[in-house]
């Protein structure tokens, strides 16, 4: 198994999070802070949290590390999450203020002082709420806070699937690369490996191919999309996804001739120049393995 550490998330985290409601559609912008702090020598963390939005949420809860996962011992939040890696998390949990579940995953980018994270919260299988969010780190409390983003309107922006930036970064043409950190079905690392996904516009529907790191390598395959949503025809790598703002994307995407599926989900950075993945590999409900890691994007 994985062995991630808390030694890159532990500090002061300062944010903004775009709130989408269930049908994709922008609901605002949550003012969102936290605190972790190393709690004592046995593994544990304290979360302080404070988010106000189109849903507020504030309080403390406990982290307790076991090397290959993590416990949400409450009480604010409750749940499991695995540790891919230094500086990645991918939990299902449950906030019961709210009474929402959440599946969730959170990076800290290269430069170990930014963070992106995608939630997706859910009362049984109605998804409520999707949270694309993006931290700085507070290195030092005496350190100027980072300006607040800029204001964006609900009502303006709620029938523009780019909320407001005339684009959809996770489809404009240009080419996403680095490299992924690949793992195996106990999700221990077997090494990094060069990967890209070029996108080409054409008429109403986008070209993407994908090389390098994991089992859809080599292959192309075609995306259509209302804005809100995007998904394949027929061919050799076929599924669907929602799409949070153009920024987050979330969905499930079969490889017919090998048995698999594959659970993709991505956040790009509010200024469009990366972009942290996740991918998770399945054949029916066995998980095959991973591969995760932050893309940089050149335009075309």
């Amino acid at each position: 198994m994985s062995q991630g550490s808390f030694s890159q998330g532990v500090g002061e985290w300062i944010g903004a999070a775009e709130v989408y409601n269930g049908d994709g559609r922008f609901a605002g912008i949550g003012r969102d802070t936290r605190s972790v702090k190393a709690d004592d020598q046995a593994g544990r963390v304290t979360v302080e949290v404070e988010f106000d939005g189109p849903f507020s949420l504030s309080g403390v809860y406990t982290i307790a590390d076991h090397g290959s996962h993590r416990t949400y011992e409450g009480p604010l939040n409750i749940g499991y999450a695995e540790a891919l890696g230094d500086g990645l998390v991918a939990a299902h949990n449950y906030w019961p203020d709210l009474g929402l579940s959440q599946r969730f995953f959170l990076m800290v980018l290269p430069d170990g002082s930014h963070q992106l994270s995608l939630a997706l919260l859910s009362r049984g299988d109605q998804l409520q709420w999707t949270v694309v969010g993006e931290y700085q780190r507070q290195v030092d409390p005496s350190d100027p806070v980072p300006p607040p983003v800029a204001e964006m309107d609900p009502e303006g922006l709620r029938d523009d699937p780019s909320a407001g930036r005339g684009e959809l970064f996770l489809l404009r043409p240009g080419r996403w690369s680095g490299q992924l950190h690949r793992l195996d079905a106990e999700y221990t690392p077997t090494g990094p490996a060069d990967y890209a996904e070029t996108v080409a516009a054409q008429d109403n529907s986008w070209e993407v191919e994908l090389s390098g790191a994991d089992y859809s390598s080599g292959l192309s395959f075609t995306l259509l999309s209302d804005g809100w949503t995007a998904w394949t025809p027929a061919g050799d790598l076929m599924g669907s996804g929602s799409l949070s703002g153009g920024r987050g994307f979330s969905g499930q995407f079969h490889l017919l001739s090998e048995g698999l599926r594959v659970w993709r989900r991505e956040v790009v950075s509010r200024d469009g120049t990366m972009k942290a993945v996740l991918h998770i590999w399945y054949r029916g409900e066995q998980r095959l393995g991973a591969a995760y890691g932050a893309l940089a994007f050149e335009p075309t």
